[in-house]
């Protein structure tokens, strides 16, 4: 129901649902943390960034808990490669940034506008919408196995996280005008991107 009311950008009943998790169930820690971080960034993606942390202070201090960092993986020639957002570490990151520059200017030529509503905190003065975007880990473990020659004909990620709405939204694309498969397993479900650029999650994430 959080996701839900998330994904309609409804903070008013974002906060009753998770009032009402707190008042029903104080012992299930692990539902209040993933609650806690959704609330949040329903109060980022409006950009309320004070309230939002408030409710990240709290999560610390009553769960005591931190917000995991977001991380995702995928399987290059037998070999698992790692990546967090805005990750440079990889030999070829050169490569998987340029890769996704072009895969931008493709993506907005095919209607696709990068929504700054999913960011979750404010933008730096040399950022822009589509630059953070576009760092999200499981875009860069999708730009690594675009630059392999040849492309794998199914791609497949792993996300400690839940995925993002813009990240859903670019990998549809992605699977469409690349013609390739795309598997993202998730923290909530797995999601597979067909190549008619439809998710089998039917866009209920």
């Amino acid at each position: 129901m959080l996701s839900g009311a998330r994904n309609h950008r409804n903070s008013q009943l974002c906060d009753k649902i998770y009032n009402r998790m707190k008042s029903l169930f104080p012992d299930e820690k692990q539902s209040l943390i993933s609650g806690a971080v959704l609330l949040s960034n329903v109060y980022s993606s409006v950009g309320e960034y004070e309230q939002a942390s408030d409710i990240r202070s709290y999560q610390r201090k009553e769960l005591g808990v931190k917000v995991k960092a977001g991380m995702s993986w995928t399987e290059i020639n037998g070999e698992l490669v790692q990546f967090t957002a805005h990750d440079h570490s990889h030999p070829r990151s050169a490569e998987i940034f340029a890769e996704f520059d072009h895969l931008a200017v493709e993506l907005i030529q095919h209607g696709h506008t990068f929504d700054g509503s999913w960011i979750t905190r404010p933008i730096n003065n040399d950022e822009t919408i589509q630059s953070v975007l576009c760092g999200h880990s499981e875009k860069l473990a999708i730009g690594l196995n675009l630059i392999q020659r040849p492309v794998p004909s199914i791609i497949q990620v792993t996300k400690n996280l839940r995925i993002c709405g813009d990240c859903h939204s670019v990998t549809k694309l992605i699977a469409k005008i690349r013609q390739v498969d795309i598997i993202i397993r998730d923290a909530n479900r797995v999601h597979h991107f067909f190549q008619n650029g439809q998710c089998s999650c039917q866009d209920h994430f």
